[in-house]
């Protein structure tokens, strides 16, 4: 069992609980693949019966059959190596489209188009890069986001800057906003709209965000470190981009 491309391939059939559930599992799954249903539910704050209908909804017959899959897998993956890293691009990158195609990109794409200003924020290198590569994609249809290159930019502008006219995107691999938890709940309770772009698995952002885009990226492990690629984040951004530019064009989404 792959639960990221069960999750994929059942996406439209899952609720907002179902997604909280998936994600506490996939950052669990070594405490998972012991636990009860009842204790798997006590765990994501739900019930038996919600657990029991979210396994059947991406194909198992119950919680029985989802358990024994989740411990083969997580032994399939502790012995991942970087030697199959490039086999997983295509998937990755395919699983991203289509993630991005089962989206309902109008509201993204109005709030863009009507933000009165646009700020970013990543929480990497890696993910500023990607920030920085949007900015040059939005600036050719006049739109001029600000970038805040740290989380102290972050914590000011939070504070002083925004208004409810603007938008904030957030790009994070892992989803994980404790180092800057404080900032993005003060944005969230001022009503600040705030689009966030996140791998699936991880979707403690997201469940703040106003917009959610996500992506796959499936690590490797190289001497004990988990490495990612990043191409995945950029074709998301592309899409997105491709998607505004259709709409600045035609006026029509």
């Amino acid at each position: 069992m792959d639960l990221e491309a069960l999750i994929n391939q059942h996406y439209r059939e899952l609720n907002e609980s179902d997604l909280q559930i998936l994600s506490y599992i996939i950052q669990n799954k070594e405490k998972c693949k012991g636990m009860t249903i009842i204790a798997l539910a006590q765990e994501t704050l739900t019930s038996k019966s919600t657990i029991s209908r979210l396994v059947k909804k991406i194909g198992f017959s119950g919680y029985s059959e989802f358990k024994y899959s989740l411990k083969n897998e997580t032994k399939k993956e502790l012995d991942q190596t970087v030697s199959n890293f490039s086999d997983t691009q295509k998937e990755d990158i395919t699983n991203t489209l289509k993630l991005f195609n089962q989206t309902n990109c109008e509201p993204i794409i109005k709030k863009i188009h009507q933000a009165e200003r646009i700020f970013c924020y990543g929480t990497g290198w890696g993910q500023r890069d990607v920030l920085s590569d949007l900015r040059r994609s939005l600036i050719v249809v006049e739109k001029f986001p600000i970038v805040l290159s740290s989380k102290k930019e972050l914590e000011i502008a939070s504070k002083v800057t925004f208004t409810k006219g603007d938008l904030l995107i957030v790009v994070s691999l892992s989803g994980d906003i404790q180092e800057v938890k404080n900032e993005m709940n003060v944005l969230t309770l001022n009503g600040i709209d705030i689009l966030s772009i996140t791998s699936l698995k991880n979707n403690s952002l997201a469940s703040l965000a106003t917009y959610n885009l996500y992506f796959q990226s499936t690590p490797a492990l190289l001497n004990g470190i988990e490495i990612f690629s990043f191409l995945p984040v950029f074709i998301l951004t592309d899409s997105l981009i491709r998607e505004y530019i259709k709409f600045y064009q035609t006026g029509k989404l």
